[in-house]
């Protein structure tokens, strides 16, 4: 989905790799392995110069907004990536994220996504997300009655990223019945929260009241971050959620959860 986070299409290439060499089968159905942004990838980039972020265009409003000649590769991607995913059972998204974040999921909400998502050897497990509905892929699946689930493994520069990936992968196809290989699930207990506010990077002088990273718990009154004009705190207790101060001005900056 983005290219600067390949470790999603590494656990992809190893999958596919696996039943390349007959050490993995099919149990059931048709397995799509998509790499789903591979030109980004290829660059290093969360999208292509002059694109759009791949996951913001799922309401598919460019195609009423923008004339043709002026879509990117990533609104000819995602365009192409309706017709295949339209067909699917069940859906599964990998990401990783700019800061230290232990494994979380965010669900849509249809059928036994939750419960498929708790099996699968994630810490928390986000069950609505405040202001990015209707523009990422899960969203676009949910209006189509798919059960989909996005899992952020952890940090881009974590060692073990890529493993990670590939585990939570692998623990998705055995519970959802797409492969039977014999080996059990590494589910663990998981927290279930919402998020409630998302807030954006008001300046290019914003900075955060501390180095926060994924899922810490923010106290009532917290400063969240500030720049020479805004100062923004918390209402009550939260958690911070793919805290990330090197986004461009007007992108989101952190989003703030609460436990469900």
């Amino acid at each position: 989905m983005h290219g600067n986070e390949p470790c999603g299409a590494e656990a992809v290439r190893r999958i596919a790799r696996a039943f390349e060499n007959r050490d993995l089968a099919p149990a059931k159905g048709t397995i799509f392995l998509i790499h789903a942004n591979p030109e980004a990838t290829s660059q290093g980039r969360r999208h292509t110069p002059g694109g759009e972020d791949l996951n913001r265009v799922w309401d598919f409003e460019f195609a009423e907004t923008l004339r043709e000649e002026a879509w990117g590769y990533e609104h000819h991607r995602a365009l192409e990536l309706k017709e295949v995913l339209g067909g699917l059972d069940v859906f599964l998204d990998l990401h990783s994220a700019g800061t230290a974040t232990p494994a979380f999921g965010v669900s849509n909400g249809e059928a036994q996504i939750d419960e498929i998502a708790k099996q699968i050897g994630i810490a928390y497990l986000v069950q609505s997300w405040y202001g990015l509905a209707d523009k990422v892929i899960i969203g676009f699946l949910k209006t189509a009655g798919i059960p989909a689930l996005s899992v952020e493994c952890g940090a881009h520069d974590d060692q073990e990223i890529s493993e990670t990936a590939q585990r939570i992968a692998m623990n998705f196809l055995r519970v959802t019945g797409a492969v039977d290989d014999g080996h059990p699930t590494n589910g663990s207990d998981v927290r279930t929260v919402h998020v409630v506010e998302t807030i954006t990077k008001p300046s290019e002088e914003f900075h955060f009241g501390a180095p926060w990273t994924g899922f810490q718990r923010l106290e009532p009154g917290a400063l969240v971050g500030r720049d020479r004009i805004t100062e923004i705190r918390t209402s009550r207790a939260c958690y911070a959620v793919l805290p990330n101060a090197d986004v461009e001005v007007g992108d989101d900056v952190i989003y703030l959860a609460v436990d469900s």
